[in-house]
């Protein structure tokens, strides 16, 4: 549990994340549903997608080559952000932030849905299952792709999900009204981070934002956690900051007691970490434009 590697600086912090699992960032397991024996991939006119939960980060190498070696476009829960660049062929979005996100992704036009290291916490099995679903174990990839039949490269094109939340997000990173779009704040946040940097952020309107607009470029640079505690965004961004991480924790403002206490904690302890605080500065009404496009949220609930 998290409490376990926060008890060596704060015992009062370890007593408020006795039931929250450590992320797998940090070398956590997951309560996964049981893997399914392998499925059968049928014919190369099969349609298969892959679903990459935060298990799937335990071998990046290997859902990469699954994905090139079966021809199939892969998504990724937000505790899989960065599993793909944003810009990777291959990739279809960051989903199960809101209601409908695996509908706009067109899950229910495949034929099959190979999950991998799903977290039932971000996205449970009824949100996503549109067709039928294997659950593959992250550590049995490469066995699967040794036992299905190659496909010839996809002809990906863009889905519902990624065309809706871009004409929101693209004018969005480059309005510059005060208050700030959050889109923009999610920019300018990651113009200023070093290229080692780690993003934790806060569940609600912040770790929406940074979950659903942050464009990753490296697996593990941002993580928002699938529960909802007060603080867990610093809770977490202790952690990394006590590997040597520098990183930096978004909220939304007001500060909470127990993100304060991280941050004193940190400073004590000469610990890289550095919170943003989002508050009046920006203006949350897009969030609005967001519900639209994709229905309510449902992370965190």
């Amino acid at each position: 549990m998290l409490s376990e590697l926060l008890r060596p600086w704060s015992e009062d912090l370890s007593n408020h994340f006795t039931d929250v699992p450590v992320p797998v960032a940090f070398g956590g397991d997951l309560e996964a549903p049981d893997p399914h024996p392998f499925p059968d991939l049928g014919h190369a006119g099969t349609r298969v997608v892959i679903l990459a939960g935060p298990g799937a980060m335990l071998d990046r190498p290997s859902l990469h080559a699954l994905a090139q070696h079966l021809g199939t476009p892969v998504a990724n829960t937000w505790g899989a952000k960065g599993i793909y660049p944003w810009d990777d062929p291959h990739h279809m979005g960051t989903c199960g932030l809101q209601r409908d996100d695996f509908e706009l992704l067109g899950f229910a036009d495949f034929d099959l849905i190979l999950a991998i290291g799903i977290d039932p916490a971000e996205s449970p099995t009824p949100r996503f299952a549109l067709t039928e679903v294997a659950f593959i174990s992250p550590l049995a990839l490469d066995e699967l792709r040794s036992q299905a039949e190659p496909r010839p490269p996809p002809s990906f094109t863009p889905n519902q999900l990624s065309t809706r939340l871009a004409a929101i997000a693209q004018p969005g990173y480059l309005d510059d009204s005060s208050p700030r779009h959050p889109a923009r704040a999610v920019m300018d946040l990651k113009r200023s981070l070093g290229p080692g940097t780690r993003v934790t952020a806060q569940p609600g309107l912040a770790g929406l934002w940074v979950a659903r607009t942050f464009p990753t470029d490296r697996m593990g640079s941002v993580i928002v956690a699938a529960h909802d505690r007060p603080g867990i965004g610093a809770a977490i961004g202790l952690i990394s900051a006590a590997e040597g991480t520098d990183t930096v924790c978004v909220v939304q403002g007001p500060v909470d007691a127990t993100t304060e206490a991280v941050m004193e904690v940190c400073a004590a302890r000469a610990l890289p970490l550095r919170l943003e605080i989002w508050n009046d500065d920006i203006d949350w009404s897009p969030t609005e434009d967001l519900i639209a496009a994709a229905g309510p949220v449902v992370a965190w609930t």
